[in-house]
């Protein structure tokens, strides 16, 4: 396939049916494949995430959540893994993460529904699935914490810390889904940032109050 436009690119991620039993679009074989060159990817996202409400405009939401999984699942489109590759600026990649910030606020927070994902509540599609997962199908992730202050693991743990303010249940579970396997590398930050969560917001569920606990010592699936 040859050079996508941004538009273009909105397109071949999204605009694709959602199917109830078969494998997604690009499980299928069947595609045109892209792939862009790693700054690329990363710019598009980056515009993506800064500003994803016309998806909304454009895409059902089972479509905005299946087209997500595959920019950010490193078995799908793998997108989200030039978000390590040294190949792009840091000040890129980070940017890119901080703008993941946008996107749980101006489209999960108002599109998902206010369920939890980990009970297997009733409600929601594959925007609420790819929300709760995003902290642990993408790949970032902290083995442990490095000597020296790392920009992707700051820039990752600020927008966890960030979502967890958001109102909307679905954005709060995603968070502590993130710090929750977060929590061995950054023991500290995870229990203040869990702490003051639940200091904030005293009238939680029961059911999140329990969550929170879990992910607060890394006991998260």
């Amino acid at each position: 396939m040859s050079d996508l436009s941004y538009d273009d690119w909105i397109d071949y991620v999204f605009d694709h049916a959602v199917p109830f039993y078969e494998q997604a679009w690009y499980h299928s074989g069947d595609e045109d494949w892209w792939s862009p060159r790693p700054e690329q990817a990363i710019e598009y996202l980056t515009r993506l995430f800064e500003n994803p409400e016309p998806l909304a405009d454009q895409f059902a939401d089972s479509q905005i959540g299946q087209g997500l999984y595959y920019l950010i699942d490193n078995g799908a489109g793998a997108y989200c893994r030039f978000l390590i590759d040294g190949a792009v600026s840091i000040d890129a990649r980070v940017a890119c993460i901080e703008a993941m910030q946008s996107l749980f606020a101006r489209l999960f927070q108002p599109r998902c529904a206010p369920t939890l994902r980990h009970l297997d509540e009733p409600g929601g599609d594959e925007l609420n699935g790819v929300c709760y997962m995003w902290w642990d199908i993408i790949p970032l992730a902290a083995s442990s914490k490095p000597r020296q202050p790392d920009p992707i693991h700051e820039a990752t743990l600020g927008v966890m810390r960030e979502t967890l303010r958001l109102p909307n249940p679905a954005c709060q579970e995603s968070a502590l889904h993130g710090l929750g396997h977060w929590a061995h590398a950054y023991p500290e930050f995870t229990a203040a940032t869990i702490d003051a969560y639940l200091a904030a917001n005293p009238k939680l569920r029961p059911e999140l109050v329990r969550y929170a606990q879990a992910a607060r010592t890394g006991c998260v699936q």
